[in-house]
């Protein structure tokens, strides 16, 4: 691996650890992200579950949609895997083909264009764990929402609803983090085209996943709603 490979790959490593917990925490705009706008926002959900009626009807179903789309993803990535994992295990012949792949990868040993298809399945299979975390989350979320004591038992109701956003935010979060791995995914995939598209693919997913975090209609939207929920009063 030459000097400008290993530049691109440290570039596409450092930015794809670091920039999950950046996000966590509102980076770039800590005050105005979506990440953040939307633990307050779950919190105000959690409020109402607590305070309505017991009708746990809707709020099970949008889980359980949750649920459903994070298997079908997880099971997307691992189709995906396991199709890919035989480039790591046989003998590649992409030197004698005609495509894209086959021109760039002919320039590369056998051992260098594994390490391509080995960084591609490591994006999916972070993608896949979230995507299985955040299933087992859900589901402990909907156990901890039928356990919540109704409106005619006496209960705290400001420590219901923390308790109750503690369960919820992570499990939600780990989708997100799950389906936002397709964006380094993709970029990882450019690797194959070179160290430069390699990098320039990193950059632009980054640039393309903070812009639709902070300055983005839908960002933008989430915002005001907070706003709405902070000024009735709905806690934080």
């Amino acid at each position: 691996m030459d000097i400008l490979n290993a530049l691109a790959f440290l570039v596409f490593l450092i930015v794809w650890i670091a920039l999950e917990p950046l996000m966590a925490i509102g980076w770039p705009r800590k005050n105005d992200s979506l990440s953040i706008d939307m633990v307050s926002i779950r919190s105000s959900w959690m409020r109402e579950v607590l305070t309505r009626d017991n009708n746990f009807i809707g709020d099970a179903a949008i889980l359980g949609h949750t649920i459903n789309s994070a298997s079908f993803f997880g099971s997307a990535n691992l189709i995906v895997i396991v199709g890919l994992s035989g480039a790591l295990f046989v003998e590649p012949n992409y030197g004698s083909g005609h495509g894209l792949i086959a021109m760039f990868a002919a320039q590369d040993p056998a051992w260098f264009f594994q390490c391509k298809v080995l960084l591609v399945v490591a994006t999916l299979l972070r993608g896949l764990s979230d995507f299985i975390w955040a299933v087992r989350q859900i589901n402990y979320c909907l156990a901890a929402i039928v356990a919540s004591p109704s409106r005619q038992e006496e209960r705290d109701l400001v420590a219901w609803t923390h308790a109750l956003t503690l369960v919820l935010n992570p499990a939600l979060r780990s989708f997100s983090v799950g389906v936002r791995s397709y964006y380094f995914t993709v970029a990882a995939a450019f690797w194959f085209l070179g160290p430069l598209p390699f990098v320039a693919a990193t950059m632009a997913c980054v640039s393309l996943l903070i812009w639709r975090q902070s300055w983005s209609d839908t960002a933008k939207g989430v915002a005001a709603i907070r706003q709405l929920l902070d000024d009735e009063g709905a806690p934080k």
